[in-house]
């Protein structure tokens, strides 16, 4: 009716709004291609010298290995187990692309060093699984790709936010098990908008300012708290900065994960956190608190998590990401009532892969070459 179509058109032109908004900050936003820090001219790959030797360990797009030979390079795919690393298998090799599945640290670094390594090519957003400090002790610059998959982690973080408030897994489960869990049945549980809801950011990077202008055209309260955020930022897009990440738990009852691992981070998120989150929005609904993870699984105690889930204290968590990957059968997570699991998707779509391939490739080739990339330049030697 016109109710509905009005509704719609609201929606839709306060979504349109906040696109144009985070667009002129440059900020990523869902759906919004020119939104990213990505190059505005096609990715030039060249080599002036001989053939450089690139290994890579946890597969690339196709796309990405054809860019990679094109501008010179000797490509090599295959994996190499942390023997073959700290043996110095590096060495016959100027650059390695890895994913999360290969971790590089200082001695295998340094190894590969002792010979012709002189860039790791990290495909994705996260440097945690490389020792940074020690590749620039032993003269390799790391590079990565920060901005490549930002749209699609700003619409898993939003897909994980739709499912926890409604609970779609357990719904799907039970229809296909020949359960018709609608509420009031008994196992049902009565799923909350999230219009209206205050959502809080622990974080404010690409990935968060994004989700932040999405949420917001929703209809929800955003807060974020990151001690490098930049209070203009945060105002132009409607965000509510907070002094620390005890005060953001207390004040929202939807909270999403954004930030780096690091001593700071590893499990700041624990059962003390969790018992602050209200479980009654703003608007006086009874939606539960729930929380999302699309950062990294060590930032959540996992244990105090699951804890959190059996007590009721936490309605649900939805997390793409977890401390040890993949997830073991017998984790407690697994066993948890509210617990929604993908196994670190966020990023796995063919629009991301193609950018996260091909932007990595430029990088390590501009590298190679004694150009500077356009972008995500971790530790430069």
């Amino acid at each position: 009716g016109y109710l509905g179509r009005s509704m719609i058109m609201c929606v839709s032109h306060m979504i349109s709004a906040a696109l144009a908004l985070a667009a002129g900050l440059s900020l990523p936003v869902v759906g919004r291609a020119r939104a990213f820090r990505t190059p505005s001219r096609p990715i030039s790959i060249s080599n002036s010298g001989a053939a450089q030797r690139v290994l890579v360990t946890d597969g690339l797009a196709p796309a990405a290995l054809d860019a990679l030979a094109a501008g010179g390079a000797d490509v090599t795919s295959r994996s190499l187990t942390e023997d073959e690393l700290c043996a110095g298998a590096l060495a016959a090799y100027d650059a390695v692309i890895i994913r999360s599945a290969t971790t590089l640290r200082a001695d295998a670094l340094s190894a590969g060093a002792a010979g012709r390594l002189r860039v790791v090519g990290r495909a994705g957003v996260g440097v945690d699984n490389i020792d940074v400090a020690g590749a620039h002790a032993s003269g390799v610059t790391v590079v990565n790709t920060p901005s490549a998959s930002t749209a699609s982690v700003v619409e898993m973080t939003l897909a994980l936010l739709f499912a926890a408030a409604r609970n779609l897994p357990a719904a799907d489960r039970g229809l296909r098990s020949g359960e018709w869990l609608k509420p009031p049945a008994r196992g049902s549980r009565l799923g909350s908008e999230l219009a209206g809801k205050n959502l809080g950011l622990l974080g404010f990077g690409r990935i968060a300012r994004g989700v932040a202008a999405a949420a917001a055209a929703l209809g929800m309260r955003v807060f974020a708290y990151s001690p490098h955020a930049a209070s203009e930022t945060a105002s132009l897009l409607g965000v509510t900065l907070l002094p620390s990440a005890e005060e953001l738990f207390c004040t929202c009852s939807h909270v999403s994960l954004h930030c780096a691992l690091t001593p700071q981070t590893r499990l700041l998120v624990g059962g003390e956190m969790l018992e602050r989150m209200p479980a009654v929005g703003p608007d006086g609904a009874a939606c539960g608190s729930h929380l999302i993870n699309v950062a990294r699984g060590g930032i959540a105690d996992e244990a105090a998590v699951a804890a959190a889930l059996h007590s009721g204290t936490l309605t649900s968590y939805a997390s793409d990401v977890f401390d040890q990957e993949p997830l073991p059968a017998d984790h407690p997570l697994l066993g948890c009532p509210g617990f929604i699991g993908t196994p670190h998707i966020g990023g796995a779509t063919r629009e991301a892969q193609d950018r996260v391939g091909l932007q990595i490739a430029a990088a390590v080739l501009a590298v190679l070459d004694g150009r500077v990339p356009e972008d995500g330049v971790v530790g430069v030697a």
